[in-house]
């Protein structure tokens, strides 16, 4: 039986409504979703009170962040006035208010192919459950707890890599904040990455005989939990679990997509003047395929509206004008009005103009075909800038961690040799100093805020960099010279940074050279 079916539901749950929705979709019903169905350039409450008004069926997601949310309480309230057919899909178990205590429900908190199943049977009939919905009780999906014991397990190693500050930092908490839903997907993926490098360098610390032993332990073991973790983390069950932070990327278009017949249309792109290359970008396109720039935003039939973290509304009101949310950067101050509608994603890269162009003259297919759900919390990276960011934390990983051996093996001897008091100072100053420039480079950079965020500024910040492990390898010697040495036992703290350092430089310059029109346009234009 095809329904027409009303969707009531925070942002908050946006993995888990996605997914139901294209199950329903699926199924054969035609449903009502805010970020789908609004059009632009219409008042959106008289939209909504319009989906609400044509559906046979209203779903209420139920969950904490739902229960609390105005928008949630004004649509409930007004099918109740309605009389309209509610069913409760319990996401979390929260009290209801007394009105809604009497409807039907589906628990999803378990098994997510049995939640649908007896959805599906409920929507085939008009039968109402003779008891509450469940207000108490934690209950997770088992894949939850899946990721929850494989990250106990990660947090416990990431013990061994203390070193490093950020592993620790953002693993050692994450069985916790899997259970609550809110870890940062980009920085536990990174993190988890590095964590068998960074177990290896650990294993250097230890005294010849122990080594084997520990690095059997923790360091290889670690790679197949690792492996597992982002596996699970990846799952579909996961996806559905997480806020929009703690999910993978979503994208749009993946289809074959057929073109209206091209009608010239009036666009206007409104951008931060950091975001102007993009914009230039955008303009040239567009206007490639027949279209005219207008000369303000008020005379645009199309608006398109650049957010970054320099802006993060429009001028226009996206009730009167239509207007595109284009994300070229995550951002999770936005405006409330343009998080109601869909938006164009170009966090992952500036693709699919030409598709737009072509789209721009019919708003319904455009948002059907290339658009995305409005994830402004979630942390997404065009490729080039993510292997980048990676590059410099691997870097500060190796070029701080292997020096931990020699500091061990040699720090004893400053009793017996009160010379080496100063180099040895010196050393661990230098590794502060490499920690904190490499931390503030990555982030400016993820920012794009700072003396990083520009090419000039990645060049001279890799360059000291350098200097430092040159600085490094100048201490080392000294040192060897002090106590009559002629190399260094381990063999890896001169070694490891420096060869990474120059053979790393060289592979991300060649790749950066390669994929320099993304490098472009991240980088902040300047004012001008």
């Amino acid at each position: 039986m095809r329904t027409n079916i009303f969707m009531s539901y925070s942002r908050r749950e946006l993995g888990f409504v996605d997914d139901l929705v294209n199950h329903l979709e699926e199924k054969e019903h035609n449903v009502w979703l805010d970020y789908r169905s609004l059009v632009p350039g219409k008042p959106w409450e008289e939209q909504i009170y319009q989906g609400i008004k044509n559906a046979n069926v209203i779903l209420l997601v139920v969950s904490k962040a739902s229960m609390a949310s105005e928008n949630v309480e004004m649509e409930w309230k007004r099918v109740l006035d309605q009389k309209k057919r509610v069913i409760l899909l319990v996401f979390e178990a929260v009290d209801l208010p007394a009105e809604l205590e009497k409807f039907e429900w589906v628990d999803f908190r378990g098994n997510y192919k049995t939640a649908l199943m007896e959805l599906d049977r409920q929507l085939q009939t008009s039968e109402q459950e003779g008891h509450s919905a469940p207000e108490t009780g934690f209950k997770v999906p088992l894949v939850v707890w899946g990721a929850f014991a494989l990250s106990v397990i990660v947090a416990v190693m990431s013990i061994g890599a203390l070193w490093t500050l950020f592993i620790p930092f953002f693993l050692f908490t994450l069985p916790y904040r899997i259970l609550k839903r809110n870890f940062k997907y980009l920085y536990v993926e990174a993190a988890l990455i590095m964590l068998p490098l960074a177990l290896y360098l650990t294993t250097q610390f230890t005294a010849d005989d122990n080594t084997f032993f520990i690095t059997d332990i923790f360091t290889l073991p670690s790679i197949l939990v690792v492996i597992a973790l982002l596996f699970v983390l990846r799952s579909a069950g996961m996806q559905r679990w997480g806020k929009p932070e703690a999910i993978r990327p979503y994208s749009a278009g993946r289809h074959a997509l057929k073109y209206p017949d091209m009608k010239s249309v009036s666009f206007f792109i409104e951008h931060a003047s950091q975001d102007r290359v993009v914009a230039a970008e955008m303009a040239d396109t567009f206007k490639a395929h027949g279209h005219l720039e207008a000369k303000d935003p008020k005379s645009a039939e199309a608006v398109f509206t650049l957010v970054s973290a320099f802006k993060g509304d429009s001028e226009v009101d996206c009730e009167k004008q239509v207007v595109y949310p284009v994300i070229v950067q995550s951002n999770n101050k936005v405006s409330r009005q343009i998080s109601r509608v869909q938006w164009l994603d170009f966090r992952l890269g500036v693709k699919k103009l030409d598709a737009v162009a072509k789209l721009l003259s019919e708003p319904n297919m455009l948002l059907r075909a290339l658009c995305i759900r409005p994830m402004g919390d979630q942390i997404v990276l065009p490729a080039t800038i993510l292997y980048l960011t990676y590059f410099i934390a691997l870097l500060a990983v190796i070029c701080i961690g292997s020096w931990f051996p020699y500091i061990i093996q040699y720090f004893p001897d400053v009793v017996e040799n009160p010379g080496l008091d100063i180099p040895m100072m010196l050393l661990i100053f230098s590794l502060i100093l490499f920690g904190v420039i490499a931390y503030f480079m990555g982030r400016q950079l993820l920012a794009r805020k700072g003396f990083a965020a520009s090419l000039g500024g990645l060049l001279f910040g890799m360059l000291l960099l350098g200097v430092i492990i040159y600085w490094q390898t100048a201490i080392d010697s000294s040192v060897l010279s002090i106590l009559d040495l002629e190399e260094d036992s381990f063999g890896i703290s001169s070694y490891y940074p420096t060869y990474f350092y120059l053979i790393g430089n060289l592979v991300m310059a060649v790749y950066l050279f390669i994929n320099r029109a993304d490098l472009k346009r991240w980088f902040p234009a300047r004012k001008g």
